[in-house]
């Protein structure tokens, strides 16, 4: 049984990861590709100030980014990579005054932060070589095995790599990542039923939102879908904690 931090991780990487991923591939395809959060018009406007290849490598840095969280394999190495565009992205939007994008941001980057804080073991190494070898892994690290992450990059990079040209091609590319990652999870035996509802439920908002422009009505959807993950999620979280309550309480009956 997962503990509700570890199944909780989980999302996080799955939320951040969507989070930056689609927000990179949107501003490579200009606002072809739906997302969460903006601009779709960054190399627009940074290109009046001839800082349009410095946009596009902020798209990148984005994808990358969240590909690697998807990944679950690299999911370290993609935390810790966005932990300065989290600062910078939070930095730039103080600076011009947007309003309550700043506390959006600083949600992200706690989200970020937390995902370190729970993998704070394998950053020991920098104080103790000892403690690092003595660090006792979670049960989600057998998520990072076998060749599906790699497969799930290589689909990010072609997503990549369609955005300037083929804005079709690129939202069945992206659809693919998603569906990839959440493969991941679905079919590991470690999740149980109610987890596995609730990893396909976050890959439908992910699919909806990349296509919110099929139909007028995938925002009510989303937004349906959005609160029943809420729903099932609360409900979740209670039975871990009533199963870990009554654990003891079964131990010492039996003994």
């Amino acid at each position: 049984m997962l503990k509700n931090k570890d199944f909780l991780v989980l999302l996080i990487r799955l939320f951040l990861g969507y989070v930056f991923f689609s927000a990179g591939i949107c501003k490579l395809t200009h606002g072809h590709f739906g997302q969460l959060i903006g601009p779709p018009w960054l190399e627009e406007s940074l290109a009046k100030y001839g800082l349009g290849l410095f946009a596009q490598v902020v798209a990148c840095c984005q994808v990358v980014c969240g590909a690697l969280l998807l990944s679950q394999r690299f999911s370290t190495l993609g935390a810790v990579m966005l932990v300065p565009m989290n600062i910078s992205i939070l930095a730039v939007t103080i600076s011009q005054n947007w309003t309550g994008t700043p506390y959006v941001n600083a949600v992200f980057l706690l989200l970020n932060l937390l995902l370190l804080f729970y993998e704070y073991q394998r950053f020991l190494f920098l104080f103790s070589v000892e403690a690092t070898a003595a660090a006792t892994p979670s049960k989600i690290e057998t998520l990072r095995h076998g060749r599906l992450p790699w497969i799930i990059l290589g689909a990010a990079l072609l997503t990549m790599a369609l955005a300037p040209f083929q804005y079709n091609l690129t939202n069945f590319a992206g659809l693919l990542t998603f569906g990839l990652a959440g493969a991941i999870l679905l079919t590991s035996a470690i999740l149980r039923k109610l987890e596995k509802v609730l990893v396909a439920q976050a890959m439908a908002n992910m699919w909806l939102m990349t296509l919110g422009f099929v139909s007028p009505f995938v925002p009510t959807l989303v937004a349906v879908n959005s609160g029943l993950i809420l729903l099932v999620l609360l409900v979740y979280l209670w039975r871990n904690r009533r199963k870990t309550e009554r654990a003891p309480q079964l131990a010492s009956v039996v003994a």
